[in-house]
């Protein structure tokens, strides 16, 4: 029934747009991090939309290690990796208060912040955990996971132009 329903959909040019919002593996809480005693460029970005922007992904699943914030790259497995115009960089690397007492940037744009792309008629929103030395603030670099709910033609594409981004609370 659903999928007569979107063939009709389809036949009379209607799209299915879809949107989804990934939230990040550990709040602020979690990590003992306080985000009212900081500053960094993010905070110019947030809400803003960037127009014919483009995200890349920057690696398969098995990729393991820790990003610029301290947190593991693929976790949660829909994440982004963001231009390092936006790191503050004279952070600090307190320890945290998670089980592994990892030490994490106590930087705002590893605390709860994500990126938004719309590409196609999708959104997602994925929380950053990651820089990409190599990127602009119009360009994000997705786990795969990410680029491919995107952009489902992925490893053949390689780099998705077209897409408004925007960086967000979350």
């Amino acid at each position: 029934m659903i999928y007569t329903f979107l063939i009709l959909l389809s036949i009379f040019g209607y799209t299915i747009e879809e949107t989804k919002v990934v939230s990040p593996a550990f709040t602020n809480a979690q990590t003992c991090l306080k985000e009212e005693n900081t500053n960094g460029p993010i905070y110019a970005q947030l809400n803003k939309e960037i127009q014919n922007g483009h995200f890349t992904m920057y690696g398969r699943a098995e990729k393991q290690g820790r990003g610029a914030c301290g947190f593991d790259i693929n976790t949660p497995d829909m994440s982004a990796a963001v231009s390092g115009s936006l790191f503050n960089n004279s952070a600090k690397w307190p320890e945290s208060c998670l089980p592994d007492k990892r030490t994490v940037a106590n930087d705002p744009v590893c605390m709860s912040k994500c990126v938004q792309v719309t590409y196609k008629g999708n959104t997602l929103t994925v929380p950053i955990n990651n820089m990409c030395g190599g990127c602009a603030i119009d360009h994000v670099d997705f786990t795969d996971q990410a680029f491919l709910w995107l952009e489902p033609g992925g490893y053949t594409v390689g780099d998705a132009k077209g897409a408004t981004i925007k960086y967000v609370r979350c």
